[in-house]
């Protein structure tokens, strides 16, 4: 089990050292420092119109955090789907 908890472990500083959570950690922040977007998503939370939701759809930096979301997204998926293969294996092996 200590194994497995230091696997998983280094799993998650290898994946915090890659481009792509970096990208969506920078994303973040700069989402963070920009009013004009976070005006417009505190208005779409008090008030969902389709108007406001167009705007914050249509702002270059929410488009990058959302391609940078997806791809996070799939790598998860492809994590979850090896994840299951082991586990599968072993479920074989214990017979």
């Amino acid at each position: 089990m200590e194994k497995l908890v230091e696997t998983l472990s280094s799993l998650k500083e290898c994946l915090d050292e890659t481009d792509l959570v970096k990208d969506i950690k920078k994303l973040n922040k700069e989402i963070s420092n920009n009013p004009e977007l976070l005006k417009l998503l505190d208005e779409y939370r008090l008030k969902p119109t389709e108007e406001n939701k167009n705007k914050i759809i249509r702002n270059e930096l929410f488009q990058k955090y959302k391609e940078k979301e997806t791809d996070i997204n799939l790598l998860i998926m492809q994590i979850n789907s090896k994840l299951k293969q082991i586990n599968n294996k072993d479920k074989w092996c214990s017979r």
